[in-house]
């Protein structure tokens, strides 16, 4: 739930929507990059187990 409400916040697509700068698009891109990766780092964590 909390990836689902984290990508919610971030999603560069919501945000161009909002009508935000470019400069936050592109803030928001990389804060999405990192929730993925945190997000697949935890399911292989889980897998693994």
């Amino acid at each position: 739930k909390a990836y689902r409400r984290l990508m919610n916040q971030h999603h560069p697509d919501k945000l161009v929507s909002k009508g935000l700068p470019e400069e936050m698009i592109k803030l928001a891109t990389e804060k999405t990059q990192e929730i993925k990766q945190a997000y697949e780092t935890i399911k292989a964590s889980r897998k693994d187990s």
